[in-house]
């Protein structure tokens, strides 16, 4: 018996039905993704001169970032939008309803830093709460989507003096 071979008009039909149900692949993209530094996202404030317990305004910290990145296929741009969380404790120095705080976004490419833009956040400590809490608004960031694109880091972290890097140094868990 003689093995049987497909016909090749029928082997093309086969793959032209093939191809017609296949989905198309997605375009590549190099998102970067958002960060909190680790040196820079706790923060303690004192009354000015001091660090102990008693002059305490308060430790805040960012709890994490949460975002998106969308391709812009006509520009070939990446757009990253994200948010951050923050809480901070109503320290027994603290006279104030509201505590503003800084921090940045940093955009960053191995040692250098390309850009970094100030923000600021407000809690609310109303009536005699002793935790508050507060999501940023959103923050958009635009960048090509090149391969050198996922080599980006995206840096949030309180702005800080020296002397508040030094004790978040030497107090690492915020206490």
């Amino acid at each position: 018996m003689k093995p049987w071979i497909a016909p090749p008009l029928a082997v093309f039909a086969l793959l032209g039905l093939a191809a017609c149900g296949a989905v198309p692949t997605p375009p590549v993209t190099f998102c970067p993704q958002p960060v909190v530094l680790q040196q820079a996202g706790t923060l303690t404030l004192f009354l000015p001169g001091r660090q102990d317990v008693g002059a305490e305004v308060t430790t805040a910290k960012i709890t994490g970032v949460a975002g998106s990145c969308t391709l812009i296929k006509k520009k070939n741009l990446l757009r990253v939008t994200f948010v951050a969380g923050f809480s901070a404790s109503n320290g027994p120095a603290n006279r104030q309803p509201n505590l503003t705080l800084p921090y940045f976004v940093s955009i960053s490419q191995g040692d250098t830093v390309v850009s970094k833009t100030p923000y600021s956040i407000t809690l609310s400590f109303d009536g005699n709460v002793t935790m508050s809490s507060a999501t940023s608004k959103p923050v958009t960031i635009e960048l090509s989507n090149v391969p050198d694109s996922a080599g980006i880091d995206v840096l949030l972290g309180f702005q800080m003096t020296p002397e508040q890097l030094a004790y978040t140094a030497a107090h690492p868990d915020g206490t």
